[in-house]
């Protein structure tokens, strides 16, 4: 009878706040850190109050969490009174009152910056390149040192930013007292991308029909962008072999022009259908979209594909990332054929999801695609596992541990502490370093148009 009250006492309580500030587009066509915020705020809202900010808000209507185009004023009121705040990217920097906030700060790391950073600025000035890559860890580092809580992809980023908080000095007495009892899950936790928590209906198919391939033939699908860390040209070689001895073997890139309008087409793109033209594969063997495809109807794309590929290159980037595009291969049930090296290449292999193969091996792509379209039993075998495997990463389930995170987290008791020491030691790019960076890599429209919003930022915030 006690406990039967006490439940109903409980049940009067008002919820817990969960505020999520997305630093990306979110609407039809969305990319992987404004779908990760989606999706958190969709779990997290049948327990708690839970809002969702992106700086640009359209086409999205979720009954479930309030989601709202940020604005600087009502921002501020809103963190200032939510129990928990979670952040990505620089929302620090964007919303430097975020620092002020009496609530729980938690920063989400599952997209290590400045290790992107390094490789979207070859060509650029060399002082401006090492300034600005000094800024961007200067970002990342003081996320590390204001925030109490942290989120990560996988046990390869776990231990990457263990070692940054360490440097930090997050590693101390005041969070763990008892040196014995130190629970690195009190600190970090693994919240992996997820995918949808019912399986893609059976519904119409457009790959095919879109980009007029024969329903015989075998189609690898690239989800996501192309960008400088990946590389699409070695696939693309791939295709010519096998179509030279008769294989008809398609690559359709899905996503070509990114949601976000800040974010710029990469070197490698235009490289990849220039590729393609010189192989005279172009619009016969390997095609592009030249937009993006809507988040809601993106399984249509997959479910008319044989296999999901993803190539990238031998770097740092390449260790420690965590491919979002690998999930929607996994919801659809393909076979993945990827380059060993991060996560997923490590896991395609353990589990038994498909193929691997070295960095730049022409050899190795000719080979595994030709195994997955001719080696009918290999092909099932691999989609069955990844059918079975995929449970794991449902958002319902990878969301668990960071809801009963919420529900309890209190600011860390090395809070001052960490943030005293951060002070004493953070370092700048000059006006002029920014400025130029901004300009060379966005132009005159992206200069005018930062100018005007943090004009705007000023004089919300009086």
């Amino acid at each position: 009878m006690n406990l039967n009250m006490n439940n109903q006492a409980e049940s009067k309580l008002p919820k817990r706040s969960l505020l999520v500030v997305c630093n990306d587009v979110i609407g039809e066509k969305m990319a992987g850190p404004a779908i990760r915020c989606i999706e958190i705020a969709q779990s997290a809202a049948e327990k708690f109050d839970t809002t969702l900010v992106a700086p640009k808000v359209s086409g999205k209507n979720f009954v479930r969490f309030k989601l709202l185009e940020i604005q600087p004023d009502i921002l501020k009121s809103l963190a200032d009174k939510s129990d928990v705040v979670l952040i990505q990217g620089d929302a620090l920097v964007r919303y430097p009152f975020l620092k002020e906030i009496s609530g729980v700060l938690i920063a989400d790391l599952y997209c290590p910056i400045p290790l992107e950073y390094h490789q979207v600025s070859d060509g650029i000035d060399m002082s401006e390149r090492l300034s600005m890559g000094k800024h961007l860890s200067s970002v990342v580092a003081e996320q590390l040192a204001y925030a109490d809580y942290f989120l990560c992809a996988s046990e390869k980023q776990k231990d990457f930013w263990l070692g940054a908080l360490t440097v930090m000095g997050r590693i101390n007495g005041l969070r763990w007292e008892k040196s014995n009892r130190a629970n690195i899950n009190d600190l970090i936790l693994l919240l992996p991308f997820g995918l949808p928590n019912a399986d893609p209906a059976p519904e119409q198919v457009t790959l095919r029909a879109k980009f007029d391939i024969p329903k015989d033939h075998f189609v690898a699908v690239w989800g996501g962008g192309i960008y400088e860390w990946f590389d699409p040209l070695t696939i693309i070689k791939a295709i010519r072999i096998l179509n030279d001895r008769g294989d008809n073997v398609h690559l359709v890139f899905i996503g070509v022009k990114h949601p976000n309008p800040g974010i710029q087409d990469h070197d490698i793109c235009a490289r990849a259908i220039s590729l393609s033209r010189e192989l005279d594969l172009l619009d016969r063997f390997v095609h592009f979209n030249s937009g993006w495809v809507d988040y809601e109807t993106r399984s249509q794309y997959f479910m008319d594909a044989n296999i999901g590929v993803s190539a990238h290159f031998d770097n740092p980037e390449t260790r420690f990332s965590f491919r979002t595009r690998m999930l929607d291969y996994l919801w659809c049930n393909l076979p993945i054929v990827t380059t060993r090296g991060d996560y997923f290449g490590d896991t395609v292999t353990s589990e038994g999801l498909g193929a691997t193969v070295n960095f730049e091996d022409l050899d190795g792509w000719v080979e595994e695609i030709s195994r997955l379209q001719q080696d009918v039993q290999f092909y099932e075998k691999c989609s069955s596992q990844v059918a079975n495997f995929k449970i794991r990463f449902r958002w319902e389930n990878v969301t668990k541990p960071l809801l009963d995170i919420v529900a309890s987290i209190e600011p860390s008791a090395d809070r001052e502490f960490a943030r005293n020491c951060f002070g004493k030691t953070a370092i700048k790019p000059s006006l002029f370093t920014r400025v130029r960076h901004v300009y060379s890599t966005g132009g005159f429209r992206k200069l005018f148009t930062l100018g005007v919003r943090r004009i705007h930022l000023a004089f919300k915030l009086g």
